[in-house]
């Protein structure tokens, strides 16, 4: 009964970093693509918060009611939660696949099929030169005009190469480059017709191409996105303060406010191929806010709503 007890309280968390862990050690040695290891290491870490807010349905004593309400909150929980990061992960067939663009007109006009699309994914990558010396390579800023049915627009940005220092055991340090070589801008297309790429200026003009990519945008609208993130966290409240986990203390509502925090600062950096550098910056940041503005929401909720006597 012992061994039945600390299995139910320690299994699911133990077996969920026991998962990230693995998946770590498989795609730092190149056994597990990146965009594999990181949407099950997401996944393994969602199962965990959701083993937290719902503890007490497993560990403790409850009847098939309240056992089948937390399971059916935990499966929509769960499906919302890791949605936005299995898309930004894996964007799908492409619109267009590496078109090149050169300054001298060379590819232009390029149309990207948009037809139909609310928006789409742009992915542009340069290709910076390289430096006799060892030193940084020279930068590249460009310049794209896009036509569409609603006007013109202008995209603009700069590949560059920065060096930085990395920490090497415990004493030593050593200087790596840092290169941006690539950039995800989510174009809104308000006409939902195709976009044609008119114009490219590059400094200097003798860089190399730059490669044209475009996805399918696979989130809604902003405002769908906001009522939809307000249903979920409304429906985690409401479980915490009314639901049959009343020690959960709001665990459920700070999770879910981290994990879409995390959700939105990974959406809008602009980290073509996310790898666990972008995640852990994403959960450095989007985390730590989503978990204040969710400390803030709960406080509220537990002041502002009575809870029923239990």
């Amino acid at each position: 009964m012992a061994a039945a007890d600390a299995a139910r309280s320690w299994g699911v968390p133990a077996l969920a970093l026991a998962v990230i862990a693995a998946l770590v050690v498989l795609s730092a040695a190149g056994a597990l693509g990146t965009a594999g290891a990181l949407a099950g290491t997401v996944a393994a870490a969602l199962v965990l918060l959701l083993y937290i807010g719902e503890r007490p349905l497993v560990t403790q004593a409850r009847t098939p009611r309240e056992r089948a309400l937390g399971a059916g909150l935990a499966l929509l929980w769960f499906v919302a939660c890791y949605g936005p990061f299995h898309a930004r992960l894996f964007p799908g067939a492409p619109l267009l696949d590496g078109a090149q663009v050169t300054a001298a007109g060379s590819g232009l006009p390029l149309r990207i099929p948009a037809a139909g699309r609310s928006a789409i994914d742009l992915v542009l990558e340069g290709q910076l030169a390289e430096s006799p010396s060892g030193n940084v390579a020279p930068s590249i800023n460009y310049s794209l005009t896009l036509e569409s049915a609603g006007g013109p627009r202008v995209i603009k940005g700069t590949f560059e190469d920065r060096l930085s220092a990395r920490r090497l055991g415990r004493r030593g340090t050593a200087t790596v480059h840092q290169r941006h070589t690539a950039d995800l801008r989510v174009l809104a297309n308000p006409g939902r017709g195709d976009l044609t790429v008119t114009h490219v200026v590059l400094e200097p003009e003798s860089a190399q191409p730059i490669r044209v990519s475009a996805y399918p945008h696979p989130l809604p609208g902003r405002l769908a996105l906001g009522l939809l993130a307000a249903v979920l966290l409304a429906a985690v409240v409401a479980f915490d303060r009314f639901g049959p986990v009343p020690e959960t203390d709001g665990a459920l509502t700070l999770s879910t406010a981290a994990v879409l925090g995390t959700a939105l600062i990974l959406w809008t950096s602009n980290a073509v191929r996310p790898d666990f550098s972008t995640l852990i910056g994403s959960i450095l940041i989007g985390a730590t806010l989503g978990f204040i503005a969710g400390a803030a929401l709960w406080w509220m909720a537990k002041r502002l709503i009575a809870s029923p006597a239990r």
